[in-house]
């Protein structure tokens, strides 16, 4: 019999106060992300990735207004009009994609060399690209979204949980843990509560399945074990809802 303690984790030094943020969240860090209208950065820059592509991303029909590809340089437009280019030579799949209701947040999946992830771009500006791990959860007035990644080799693009405010003017970053994920897979938002409350699940790592059974059969016969990260004052906490 296994025997699970609660967790609370309190973090207020990893809480990012308003008076710390600017009024967006950017990611120049990045190495695949370039804004330029034409992307002739990516287009000349050596490609130094150890991916041979040989074809442009395929962009589903239903966002070919928005995004283009070519070998080297994914394009989505602003609504501002501007552009923001995408380095596609480290990825050998990106997949998954989607907009908000309002055409606002763009969101695709990426896999590649070492990397996989899940990028956001707030069209609201061309510098504001967001590393969100997996596909975003937003609260009932989408003015907050969050999202929880966790994978066995440490290569996701978020690798913890994060949770972001959406301005008039841009997206910022409010929140950001990457150690409190440890004990669990298949880490998955499940939902808000108001705007101060997430609710997270998790199949915890001691789950087991039958001889030949595939990580998915797993994780889908296992008990998903609930927890929320709740706001409290100044500081978010990750914290055990299940009973012991």
């Amino acid at each position: 019999m296994v025997v699970r303690k609660p967790i609370k984790v309190t973090l207020a030094s990893f809480v990012v106060a308003s008076l710390c943020v600017p009024s967006v969240t950017l990611a120049m860090d990045d190495k695949n992300f370039s804004s330029s209208a034409t992307c002739e950065e990516v287009l000349k820059s050596p490609d130094q990735s150890e991916i041979l592509r040989e074809e442009p991303v395929i962009i589903p029909g239903e966002y070919r207004d928005i995004a283009s590809s070519t070998e080297s340089a994914m394009r989505i437009k602003m609504l501002s009009g501007g552009v923001t280019c995408f380095d596609v030579r480290d990825w050998s799949v990106v997949e998954q994609f989607w907009i908000s209701g309002d055409g606002r947040f763009f969101g695709f999946h990426t896999f590649g060399l070492e990397a996989d992830g899940h990028h956001v771009v707030d069209r609201i500006a061309s510098d504001i690209i967001l590393e969100t791990g997996l596909r975003p959860v937003f609260s009932d007035d989408a003015t907050m979204f969050a999202a929880a990644q966790r994978t066995g080799a440490g290569w996701g693009n978020l690798e913890g949980l994060g949770v972001w405010r959406v301005g008039p003017d841009g997206t910022e970053s409010v929140y950001k843990f990457n150690n409190g994920l440890l004990d669990g897979l298949d880490w998955r938002v499940d939902g808000w509560i108001g705007n101060d409350e997430v609710r997270l699940s998790t199949v915890h790592e001691f789950a087991l399945g039958e001889d030949g059974d595939s990580f998915e059969e797993i994780l889908t016969q296992s008990k998903r074990y609930d927890y929320r990260l709740i706001k409290r004052g100044a500081d978010w906490e990750l914290e055990d809802i299940d009973e012991p």
